[in-house]
This record gives structure tokens, sequence and C-alpha cells, in this order.
């Protein structure tokens, strides 16, 4: 009964001449963010690039905030937090919220695991996921985070 009704919505869509794409087919496009960020400091900018930018489903600049850092772990080899990461789009059209799980290692590195937990304007409906790799510029003071992965 499902494969009927989806046959006879397809053919009534394109007797209409509508899109009978669904939403939920769209290919996730690739993204790149990099944010220099002084430890500590907000509104700091941002650039993305990549097929998710190319296309028109995220700005190419804007700037960052941390809205949230919570320390949930800390031993020798690094402290693990929680933080919640606002970016907001340098033309206007919105802004887009980023969960992540950071693994800050004492003298190296920060890695994450990133996911776009809300949106508004033009990213309400957006969805993405992702990894982050943090270099530090001079440690404790700066660090060059990278975040790769799809958004849809």
């Amino acid at each position: 009964m499902r494969k009927k009704t989806l046959f006879l919505f397809l053919i009534l869509g394109l007797l209409l001449g509508m899109s009978v794409t669904p939403a939920f087919a769209a290919k996730p496009l690739d993204v790149h963010i990099e944010v220099y960020k002084p430890i500590g400091v907000n509104h700091v900018p941002f650039t993305a690039t990549g097929d998710a930018v190319d296309k028109g489903l995220v700005c190419a600049f804007g700037t960052e905030e941390d809205l949230s850092v919570d320390v949930v772990n800390t031993n020798r080899r690094f402290t693990t937090l929680k933080i919640l990461k606002r970016f907001t789009c340098g033309d206007g059209s919105g802004t887009f919220n980023i969960r992540m799980t950071v693994k800050l290692f004492a003298d190296s590195h920060t890695t994450a695991n990133w996911r776009v937990v809300a949106g508004t304007g033009d990213y309400t409906r957006l969805k993405g996921h992702g990894k982050l790799y943090g270099t530090p510029i001079v440690p404790e003071v700066s660090i060059f985070d990278v975040y790769d992965g799809k958004m849809k």
C-alpha cells in the first residue's frame, strides 16, 4: 500500500510540474571550517569552504563563540570537555550551533567529534557532523581549529 501511495504521489507531482525529490534524499556535502582562536576570547572570525559553501548550504565567513564549556574529566593525558559553540554568519543569513565532545591533550593537540544541534534564519533545518582537530599556536594561549565534516 505504501509503495502504491508513493508512486501516485510521484506521478501527481510530475504532472503538476513539482519537484518530486524527497527532502530527506539530499546528499551531505563536504564542509571545512577554520578558526584561529585565542583561548577564552569570543566572537573570533571563521572561514568555511567546500561543497556545502559552494552550493549555498552554509555561509563562507562569520564569527564563532563559545556558549558553554563544561569540564567532564581530567587525567594526566587529556581533559574531556563538552562545548556548545555558535557560528554567526557574516552575511546576516543566520546562526548554527555545534555541540562537541573535546579531548584536550596536555602538550600537543585537541580532537573532537561535532554535530550541528540548532540553527536560526537559513540554518533552522541544517544538519551536519564531523571531526575537529586543533593545533596550539601558543600553548594555553591560542589554537588553530579545523572542522571537517558533512552538512545537509
